[in-house]
């Protein structure tokens, strides 16, 4: 459902302050998995691990309970857990957006106040789904949350995930009227749309892009970086390209990016992160298993990943 302008009425509620804390994203951002061990508990170990192989790639930043950590399937005690492991190793050392995209505004704010005080870096919210929220509801849910969590906030533009496509007048309103807002992680799929925020919108609000495949073209049209589940497999890959664009480099950037798509093809190819998690462990990573209701992947989307194997390395620099 594609929202219009955000009406002021709907920020009436919330006396909305800047952040006690600023916080500028530009980069790649590494969307986390939750590593679950096979008897489906959370495992820190391999979190860490994780984000330890990650850093020594080149990833400064990293984005706790998004869509890909499964959040949704995680008691409130687990999703401080990982947060809590995160901020342990990270320790200031990087930068962290802590996912807060939950159905209940109380459950919302409560882990962004945990993620503040463990020291977090900002929260990701989304839109309210399942309610069918009008736009002053969605304005105010907003809102209201700046008020209550004094953390910067990335909005996770994923109609994917919430079934709310938000426009671009109506994202640039938002960064306009809430000063917490600092980013958006532009998940829509459409270069129109990323287009116009990075254009339209306050100096401060920077653009992400959440689709790998889409990396290279956000950043050539004002764009500064990504939100993406493939620095959890490829961060190497990843890293480079952005780095070789703040270069100048495009040649290396363009490589890269075509590079990336069939890998991206086969790991959205079911409900992420599905394939995401195999393929780690197909590396040798810390992916672990999923939770229902996600299930183990089909025989087909397997045999896709392990055929891709030896493109995965060699974007890696191993092969």
């Amino acid at each position: 459902m594609n929202q219009p302008a955000a009406s002021r009425d709907g920020l009436e509620a919330a006396t909305l302050k800047s952040p006690s804390a600023p916080c500028t994203v530009k980069g790649v951002v590494s969307a986390l998995v939750t590593p679950f061990d096979q008897g489906g508990a959370v495992d820190a170990a391999a979190l860490t691990a994780n984000l330890r192989h990650q850093m020594a790639a080149g990833i400064g930043r990293f984005g706790p309970l998004g869509g890909t950590g499964e959040p949704i399937s995680m008691t409130a005690a687990e999703r401080f857990g990982v947060v809590d492991t995160v901020m342990a190793e990270i320790g200031g050392r990087a930068q962290v957006i802590v996912g807060c995209l939950l159905p209940s505004q109380a459950e919302i704010i409560e882990l962004g106040r945990h993620a503040r005080k463990a020291g977090a870096d900002a929260i990701m919210v989304i839109p309210p789904y399942f309610v069918g929220a009008q736009p002053h509801n969605v304005a105010r849910h907003f809102a209201d949350i700046a008020a209550a969590v004094d953390l910067p906030m990335v909005l996770f533009n994923g109609p994917t995930r919430c079934g709310t496509a938000l426009s671009a007048d109506f994202v640039v309103e938002l960064a306009q009227q809430i000063p917490h807002l600092v980013a958006i992680k532009e998940a829509t799929g459409d270069l129109h749309v990323a287009s116009r925020i990075a254009r339209e919108a306050p100096p401060h609000f920077a653009v992400l892009q959440g689709y790998d495949e889409l990396i290279l073209p956000t950043l050539a049209i004002g764009g500064v970086g990504s939100f993406v589940s493939l620095a959890c497999l490829i961060p190497a890959a990843l890293a480079r390209l952005q780095a070789a664009f703040d270069a100048g480099d495009l040649a290396t950037a363009r490589r890269l990016q075509l590079d990336i798509l069939p890998v991206a093809a086969a790991i959205y190819a079911e409900s992420n992160p599905g394939p995401l998690k195999y393929a780690m462990n197909l590396c040798g990573l810390n992916g672990g298993i999923t939770r229902k209701p996600l299930y183990p992947i089909k025989a087909e989307t397997a045999d896709r990943l392990k055929a891709l194997l030896p493109a995965i390395r060699a974007l890696e620099g191993l092969a």
